[in-house]
Formats: C-alpha cells, structure tokens, sequence
C-alpha cells in the first residue's frame, strides 16, 4: 500500500472520531460543562465527552492561548452570566483580568456550500465578545471562546484562575490551571504575514462619514491586527508619502515619443470615463488683457475620424481666483491625420454657433489671468457624429498668441521637456508617523508599496510604466523612476525599515507576460537595488523565480524541489490561500470540517522553509457586481467576485469566508445606519491562524538555540533537531497531513520543554 495513502487512511479515521473530543468538567441536572482546546469546531449538536480532565493550558508569555468551554443543556438555561477570575500563583504573582477575553462562539448558516465536498449547515466562526447574559437551549452546546494572554515578564510557573457560571438558582465554578513557560514569543512574530485591509468596507459598514471616525476605526482594527500577531499589506491609508515632481509644465496626458507631429514628444490625452470628462492642462496660468484679442494655434490628430475633441479657456481673477462660469470652449472634429486647427477669442464679440446659439463671450472685465485645457473627447451635442464618450486625441505646437503683438505667451507648448528640470519631491512626515506606530510599536512585520508608476499607464495601445506623463523607454522617465526609487530606500534603511517593505505592484502574472515584470523588476533594482520586491504567482516557474526577492505562490502550486536551490540563494518563499484549490487542499473556508487547517498552514511552511503567509484581503464583505445592496455577511458567508464586464447579479462563487477573517459590528448594513465607532469581531479561523504563527515562533526559538548549541550540547541538538523535522505523520503536503491536533499540540509541548531545557542551560 502506498504510504501516503494509507496515512491519509489513518487521518481519515482519525477525523471521524474528532466528533468525541474534548473532556468532561461537570454535569447536573441543568447542563453538562466540558472542555476542549482552541483548535476544534464545536457544532451545536455535538454530544458531551466523557473522559474527565482538568482544565489545562500552557502557554509562552507574549502568547495568546485559547480554549473552549461548553455548555451543552440538559434543560433550558436563561440568564446565564459569566466571570472569569485573574489568575494567581502561589508566590501571589498575577495575570490580571485586562489580559483575558472572554467570547461567545457563534455560528453562521452556510446555504451554499464552497466546493462539491464541502456541506452547507451551521458552523461556528464569528466570536463577538461576551457582553451580557445568553441562554442555552436544551439540547444544544454552547461553546465560548476564552483566551489567556501572558505578558512579559511574568514569572514562570502555573498559575490558577476559577471560571464561574450562574444563571437563576444555578451556579457551577470550573477550576482553570495555567502553566507558564519560562521564555517569551518575539515582539513581531519571525513569520511575516501580509492581510489585505479594505478601508471603505469599513467606511460602509460602519457608517462612518467622517475621517476622524474612520481614522478612530481604523485605528480599532490595527489593534485587533496586532493583537492577532497578523499585519495588514499596507497600514499608511492617509499618510502616504507625498510626492510631486518638478519641471512638468503640463498634467493630465502623456508626453508621447511615438506620435509626434513635430520634435521629440506630442501631448497624449485620454479619456477612459464613459460619465465623466477629465481634460489635461497646462500647470501656469498665463497672464492675459481682456481688451486684447488672443488666438490659440495647434496642430492635433485623433484616434477615430470625425472624433469630436475639444480645447477650454478657463479665466481667473487678479487673485487667480476662479471666475465660474466663464468658460471658452469650442468643441472640433478631428481627424487621424494632423491637421491644423484654433480657437479664437475676440474682444469684442461672443462666439456663435449657426448664429443662434452663444458659445462663449469675450474675456470678462476680471479675467487677468487663463488657463488651458485639452479634452480628448467630448459628446457631440449637435448629433453630427456618432461616436463612443471615450477617446484618444494628440497635441503638439500649441501656440497662446498675442494677436497684435504676435507674442507667443506659452512657452511650453511644443511639449519638448528640458530632462535637467525635472525633479522628484518626496515627503515622508505623514509616512513616518504611521510607519514609527505600526512598524516599530506595534511590530507588524512588513508592508506592501505599490508603484503606480510601473502599471498599465495612459498609453494608447500597449502596456507599458508610465511616471507623470512620461512612458517607460524615455530618458525622462527613467530619471523619475530612480530618484523615486532611490530616495525610498535610502530613506527605509535610515529609519531602519529597510527589508520591511515589499514592493508587490502586480499580482498574479500570467506567463506570457512573464517578460514585463522582469522588466519592471529589474528597473527597481538598477535604480534601487536594497529594496524587497515580491510577486504572487499563480504559475510559479523558474523562469520568474530570478527577478524578485520574495516569491508567493498558491500553496498548492508550491513546488519544493523546484524552489530550493532557488531558496538556498536567498530567495525567501512565501505561501498563500485563496478561493481555490477546496477540499482535500488545506483552504480558509467556514465550511471546511477541520478547524486545524489554518494552524497546518504554519507547520507545512516550516517544513518547506517558507516565510510568509499572504492572503488577498481580511474584511472583503460585499461584491458590488453581485447587487447595490450591501451584503451581510452574518446571514450569508458566502463572498464573490463579479467583474470582467458581467452583468450585476452575474459572479463567481470565491467560498464561504474567502478573503473575510473579521465580521463588521453592523449585521444590517442596509437598514442599520448607525455609526459603528468599534472594532471588528474576530474570527475562529483568525485565532487558529494566530496559533499556527505561534507554534512558528517555537520553533525558530529552539532552531535558535540549536544553531548557537556548544559541542557539548550535541546530544541535546540531536534531540531538538528531531522535534523540529516535521515528518509526514504532521504535515506531507497541503493534501495529506493530521487532522487530530493533537499530533500537533503534543509536538509543541515537546519543542517549549525542549526550549526550556537550552534555556537553563544557558544561563547555568
């Protein structure tokens, strides 16, 4: 028999018998009171155990432990209340209460299941915090969700605390011990971890019109991130680094090297809105007399035939103040061939069109100063084309002539661009603030940048970067690119978050544009080479595994053999989980049967030597292609993905819980209009997540200590090193692996001992 498969036999089996897990603590004639560990899905119908134990925990200090008691009734209990006590040592040294939680389990109805073998039913996910009384109904277990975090500092040993129900003429107390480990989790998990964080998902379902309350929210989630050891992909919503660039005269299109009428560059301007026009425009205004008559001069081409584009005068006050309106606007049909055109303002009469309809009027007596703008495409009002509100259309010579001087007053508009002017501006105060709070106070461990500058640009026709108008392949944008790129990371390692950044600008690439990212990838490091790129990779190969410092993966299109020599050179390996592969693969959905997953995820990467856990986003609550009412997540867990031009209603089906490991407060989002001024409700599959990272850390912590072992301790080295080989009986692959965590649990003790042995021995 194959020997993977008849260890997936054995989990099988073992999984079957999860259903009587957990221990006995007491039963009477109102409830029977058992517990289990934090790593189980308790289901409603799920029968009390019968083996009795104590309640035993043990934990690291900075570690956050949880366990499950349940009450399953043997009659209706209304009003039952609960406390949980500090716990104590007998050296009177406390675990005060500000360090516990206490959480109610609730339970969410799957209706639509995620894969063919997952099943739709109830199952337990949500863990709003213990407020008020509850009632359990005969018949039923209930489960909360208590977790004990130790701090720094406390002192090794066991520590006892008393949990104690009451409800009328009913009360029970349960003894609860801890044991305290005498070492401590690092201040930033040696996992790094990267959650997407969609702040209007909170602004919407918390009701929040402000930024003030968003930013007080905001704040509340970053907590909850903290207190979960995960780190959202970016944490700076708000305080960017501001940039700006120097020595472009003209915003809103793209310096084109291609289609030029005359010299080195045309002004590109498109309009991809089909609502909404946005124009391009000059950054000076130019000073004018409105007694005066002005013609502006320019040669132009358009993309379609007879496509209507249009050139606007806007006027300012003395004050550059400006006068509404007043605007010069004439609309022209263009052709795909340059061709001469202008627009005129007399002094002394207005603009017709057929003599019956006023276009615009002479500069007013106010206007001192004007201000161009070019539209690349503008609906016909007058019905002489047909034609798409979207478009393409080129400037070049663009002549603001004085008519009886013959001045020209724009000295730009030939867009000939001197390189020696241009200038990057960054600054990082508002940046700094965020990074100093989150990176360095709160420890989380890396963040994501994205360059707009290296994505699909204004560019008519092809992909290509695009850095305030000018396109990749020009010496001008290649001065931006470096000095924006350079200027981050010296400023990174001065502060000393240099490796903390991933620059993680496209997603998921497709093979056949395997050669672009390399040559995006490759212009990061020849303009900054100390700066961490990253790539996801639907299709991992080695023909992509040079061009960047972190590679991500699926975890089930991880291959090791093929990545290895490529890890031993430095590359460091992450994983992610999505709405595909299901069940068998290890999966983050509510309806997978095993709570246990999520904590494999962390035991399988250190197996492999992988590094990271990435997962595209942590609060994805409502799909707007699926409807424009606001989904409740509470009432149907089950998220989508639309786009890709399908109509609203007509969406993928991503799994129940894909991409959402908190739940929004408001679980009425179209009636309830309340400001939520609160964070969010974790998740089971979040703490499991947060034990998976722990169990993690153990194990760098005792790879420390074997890695600094003197000669001495060899056979204590032996030791740890077969604790710290995962073998096939934990974790073979993300298929085949235990399902009792227990295998787990009982390998972790064994590595905190073994820690604890090197310890006193260091310090003998």
């Amino acid at each position: 028999m194959n020997k993977l498969f008849a260890i997936s036999i054995i989990w099988t089996l073992s999984a079957i018998s999860l259903f009587s897990q957990g221990y006995l603590l007491r039963k009477d004639r109102a409830a029977s009171i058992w517990w289990t560990e934090g790593v189980y899905k308790i289901m409603q119908e799920h029968k009390t155990p019968s083996v009795k134990k104590t309640v035993q925990i043990y934990s690291a200090r900075n570690e956050s432990e949880s366990f499950q008691v349940v009450l399953t009734g043997r009659q209706t209990l209304r009003n039952v209340a609960v406390t949980l006590e500090a716990f104590h040592d007998k050296n009177g040294n406390e675990i005060d209460t500000s360090n516990l939680s206490v959480r109610l389990v609730e339970y969410v109805h799957v209706k639509n299941a995620s894969g063919l073998q997952h099943k739709s039913g109830l199952y337990p996910d949500p863990l709003p915090a213990y407020s008020e009384p509850f009632t359990v109904n005969k018949g039923e277990s209930f489960p909360l969700w208590i977790t004990i975090y130790v701090p720094l500092g406390t002192p090794k040993g066991d520590y006892h605390s008393v949990l104690t129900f009451r409800s009328e003429n009913w009360e029970q107390k349960i003894p609860i011990k801890l044991h305290v480990w005498d070492f401590a989790l690092p201040a930033s998990p040696f996992m790094r971890s990267a959650f997407g964080f969609y702040g209007n998902n909170v602004k919407r379902y918390h009701n929040l019109t402000n930024i003030e309350d968003y930013l007080k929210v905001q704040e509340l989630y970053f907590q909850t991130f903290r207190q979960y050891r995960i780190s959202p992909q970016e944490f700076y919503e708000g305080n960017e680094i501001k940039k700006s660039v120097t020595g472009i005269p003209w915003s809103g299109g793209t310096y084109d090297p291609d289609t030029v009428f005359e010299g080195r560059y045309s002004f590109q301007v498109n309009d991809r809105n089909y609502s909404s026009h946005f124009p391009a425009s000059y950054s000076e205004l130019i000073k004018i007399d409105y007694r005066k008559p002005y013609n502006i001069k320019f040669w132009v081409k358009t993309h379609k035939e007879k496509q209507v584009y249009a050139v606007a005068i806007k006027c300012y006050d003395k004050n550059r103040q400006e006068l509404p309106y007043d605007i010069k606007l004439k609309r022209f049909y263009g052709s795909t061939s340059w061709q001469a055109d202008s627009l005129y303002i007399n002094p002394d009469l207005p603009f017709f069109y057929k003599d019956e309809m006023m276009i615009y009027r002479p500069f007013p007596r106010e206007a001192v100063y004007a201000g161009i703008q070019l539209y690349a495409v503008l609906n016909d009002p007058y019905g002489l084309t047909a034609q798409e509100p979207v478009g393409t259309t080129w400037f070049d010579n663009i002549l603001f002539e004085d008519v009886i001087t013959k001045e020209n007053l724009l000295p730009h508009g030939d867009f000939e661009v001197d390189i020696h002017q241009l200038k990057v501006n960054l600054n990082f105060d508002d940046f700094d603030h965020a990074a100093e709070k989150f990176l360095d106070e709160y420890g989380f461990t890396g963040f994501r940048y994205k360059i707009p500058e290296l994505r699909e640009g204004n560019y008519y026709g092809r992909t290509t970067q695009y850095f305030n108008g000018f396109v990749g392949g020009t010496p001008e944008y290649e001065k931006l690119i470096t000095s924006f790129l350079s200027q981050l990371q010296d400023h990174l390692e001065q502060k000393g978050w240099l490796g903390k950044e991933y620059l993680y600008w496209i997603d998921e690439p497709k093979q056949e544009y395997y050669w672009f990212v390399r040559e995006g990838m490759e212009m990061i490091k020849k303009a900054a080479p100390k700066l961490t790129t990253l790539i996801t990779e639907n299709n991992p190969g080695p023909e992509i595994m040079d061009v960047t410092d972190i590679g991500c993966p699926v975890l089930a299109r991880f291959n090791y053999d093929s990545s290895k020599p490529w890890m031993d050179k430095g590359r460091e390996m992450w994983s992610y989980l999505m709405t595909w592969p299901k069940l068998p693969h290890l999966n983050l959905f509510i309806d997978n049967p095993h709570a246990v997953d999520l904590r494999v995820w962390a035991w399988l990467s250190y197996k492999w030597g992988l590094k990271g856990l990435l997962c595209w986003c942590s609060n994805y609550w409502d799909s707007p292609w699926i409807s424009p009412e606001k989904q409740s997540v509470w009432d149907n867990t089950m998220q989508y993905f639309g786009g890709y031009n399908n109509p609203v209603g007509g969406a993928a089906e991503f799994g129940n819980g894909d991409g959402m490991f908190f739940y929004p407060p408001n679980r009425q989002p179209e009636t309830d209009k309340r400001a939520y001024i609160t964070g969010p409700v974790p998740s089971i599959r979040l703490s499991v997540i947060r034990d998976g990272m722990d169990d993690y850390d153990y194990m760098k912590i005792l790879e420390n200590y074997v890695s600094k072992a003197s000669p001495e301790e060899a056979s204590l080295v032996k030791q740890a090193k077969a604790l710290l080989h995962i073998g096939d009986e934990i974790v073979a692959n993300d298929t085949v692996y235990a399902k009792d965590p227990h295998i787990l649990l009982k390998r972790r003790q064994e590595i905190a001992e073994m820690i604890e042995i090197f310890k006193t021995k260091k310090s003998q």
